[in-house]
């Protein structure tokens, strides 16, 4: 596999952010329906829903980072 530079890793992490945000944007007035339904609140909903994403983001950026960094 060939080297990747700084900036191609860079604008494909601001990609899979982006992509990931269109997907929260599309899915949260559900899915904050559906945390509502058990009786949490929206402020809470929303904030839960924003760290599930957050989450995801960052596991994916870590194992992409262990990924390309390794010496193998």
């Amino acid at each position: 596999m060939r080297e990747l530079g700084r900036k191609t890793v860079l604008i494909g992490f601001c990609f899979l952010g982006f992509i990931f945000g269109e997907v929260a944007w599309y899915m949260k007035t559900p899915v904050i329906q559906t945390i509502e339904n058990l009786g949490i609140s929206t402020e809470a909903s929303q904030a839960l829903l924003a760290g599930f994403f957050g989450s995801i983001v960052m596991v994916l950026a870590v194992l992409a980072w262990s990924f390309l960094s390794s010496s193998a």
